[in-house]
């Protein structure tokens, strides 16, 4: 059974990082990433409570990382209200 997957980004998005995000990517002296993926469905298991969350594969600067959850891209990526 194949479920749609509610996602905030596309493969092929591009996307600039707030302050966090180029401090984490410094050494790479990167300032934006490439969603490199469809969103993938993860599960975690904790005891009898199992969680689901979306990550992405990013491309930074030719270097690839892989299952970046999205709550975690969303604290680095750059807001569009924070955008000049």
């Amino acid at each position: 059974m194949h479920t749609e997957v509610i996602s905030d980004y596309r493969k092929g998005d591009l996307v600039k990082f707030n302050k966090a995000g180029e401090d984490l990517f410094i050494y790479l002296k990167a300032s934006v990433a490439v969603i490199a993926s469809d969103p993938i469905v993860m599960h975690e298991y904790e005891m009898e409570h199992a969680f689901q969350y979306i990550a992405y594969d990013i491309l930074v600067d030719g270097k690839l990382f892989k299952q970046i959850p999205e709550e975690f891209l969303d604290r680095i990526v750059q807001d569009e209200k924070d955008i000049e």
